[in-house]
């Protein structure tokens, strides 16, 4: 029984993998293809890869879009931090991605009503590290950029955008990588609780 269990296992994390590995890849080019095309484009390359022969790859995507977009699985600590810093201080996202799956997302992970703004890429036509973005975000909330610190967990899209606004950044590092020479956040973290030391 173990070993059916844990070659079943390894198949489906095999799986998991491949399928990762595309949906990334697909998911660069959300500017060109719709979501459903995104994941049909996924299960389609992971399927043809793994030789699996189906029919039902549009229902496939049409499942796991749903699903994804009413799921949402937190980080440690996210609630605490979000209680703490909404007493004191105005708070807005700003995401690349599109507006059916990040809403019902941070809907689905209870976090919504901590944020000010959402500020989604598909809405406005331009995506981190566009400074348009960013722009747009501090309109929003009628703020300069001397009255924002930006939390982010990508230097590509986060820490480059805001330095092209000269907003303070902070890098959340979760995975402790040594940063190339060129990035030099003000601020850096590896868990989301010592962002409080920072504010408070």
């Amino acid at each position: 029984m173990y070993n059916i269990f844990r070659f079943k296992w390894n198949k489906r994390f095999f799986f998991l993998q491949v399928f990762e590995t595309y949906n990334s890849k697909y998911w660069r080019q959300r500017e060109i293809f719709s979501p459903r095309e995104l994941i049909e484009k996924s299960y389609r390359s992971t399927l043809a890869q793994l030789d699996i022969q189906t029919d039902q790859i549009s229902n496939l995507s049409q499942s796991f879009w749903q699903i994804f977009n009413h799921s949402g699985v937190i980080e440690p600590d996210v609630n605490e931090v979000l209680t703490v810093l909404a007493r004191n201080y105005r708070l807005a996202v700003i995401t690349n991605g599109f507006v059916s799956a990040q809403l019902p997302r941070m809907q689905a992970a209870g976090i919504e009503h901590f944020f000010e703004a959402v500020v989604v890429s598909e809405a406005i036509g331009f995506a981190k590290p566009s400074p348009e973005i960013f722009h747009h975000a501090l309109s929003r909330l009628n703020l300069t950029p001397a009255e924002v610190l930006y939390v982010g967990d990508s230097l590509k899209h986060d820490y480059l955008g805001a330095i092209q606004v000269n907003i303070d950044f902070c890098y959340y590092n979760r995975k402790n990588q040594v940063l190339p020479p060129e990035a030099q956040p003000k601020f850096m973290i590896s868990e989301l609780l010592k962002l409080l030391e920072f504010v408070n």
